[in-house]
C-alpha cells in the first residue's frame, strides 16, 4: 500500500514535467500552452568560511504543465484502482 502511494506520486510529478516540456516545444504554435506563472522565494545563502550553502525554490506553472498534472491525475486514479 505505501509503495503504491509512492508511485502515484512520481506519476503525477513526471505528468507536470511532461505537461510543462510539451508545453514549451509546442509554444509557436500553441503560445497559451506555455504561458504561466512563477513562484518562488529568493535566494538564501549561508557562508560558512568551509562551505557557502545557496537555497532556492521556483516553480513555474504553466497551462501545459496544469494538462500534464490532470492527465498525471486520472492515469493515477486508474493505476491505483487496480
Amino acid at each position: 500500500m505505501k509503495r503504491r502511494g509512492i508511485v502515484v506520486f512520481f506519476i503525477i510529478i513526471i505528468g507536470g514535467i511532461l505537461g510543462a516540456i510539451l508545453g514549451h516545444v509546442l509554444r509557436d504554435i500553441v503560445p497559451i500552452l506555455d504561458q504561466g506563472l512563477k513562484v518562488g522565494t529568493d535566494q538564501l545563502s549561508l557562508n560558512l568560511y568551509l562551505i557557502d550553502v545557496s537555497f532556492s525554490i521556483h516553480v513555474n506553472i504553466t497551462l501545459g504543465a496544469i494538462i500534464g498534472l490532470l492527465l498525471a491525475f486520472l492515469l493515477a486514479d486508474v493505476f491505483r484502482r487496480k
